[in-house]
């Protein structure tokens, strides 16, 4: 995420996550952003999260 991104997941509300990924484009169900703040959450944090992600997709490549 941007550097104008300096909020804590766990500070927002599920349908505020909703709002601002609908607002980026993304075609998002409420029980999606509820699901993708709990990953967030149980990652340790955004940057966690995006980096399990990235690792998640190097191994997929690679398959």
């Amino acid at each position: 995420m941007g550097d104008d991104m300096d909020v804590q997941v766990q500070d927002l509300a599920i349908d505020e996550i909703r709002e601002l990924l609908v607002d980026a484009g993304a075609d998002v169900s409420p029980e999606q952003a509820e699901q993708l703040a709990t990953f967030i959450v149980q990652a340790g944090g955004v940057e966690r999260a995006l980096a399990a992600l990235s690792q998640m997709h190097q191994v997929r490549d690679a398959a």
